[in-house]
């Protein structure tokens, strides 16, 4: 249960830099409805190169931490 606990999401990335679902959205040009999906786990990001170096700005993470936020929510 901690484990799950310390886990990194892009809910955690998102809070981490102050920003509300709608803020990210905007800074994206993507609607809530997708931030929300993503954070959720229901729908996994689908971005182009330019579209993962974008969201990594305005989240100031490294790939590295991006991939962890993503990667564990759709593994089966």
């Amino acid at each position: 249960m901690s484990e799950e606990k310390d886990q990194l999401t892009l809910a955690k990335l998102r809070k981490r830099v102050g920003l509300t679902q709608r803020k990210l959205a905007d800074a994206l040009g993507i609607t809530i409805k997708t931030v929300s999906a993503w954070e959720r786990g229901v729908v996994e990001p689908r971005l182009t190169f330019t579209e993962t170096q974008r969201l990594m700005e305005v989240l100031h993470c490294t790939f590295e931490e991006l991939l962890e936020a993503t990667t564990h929510r759709y593994q089966k």
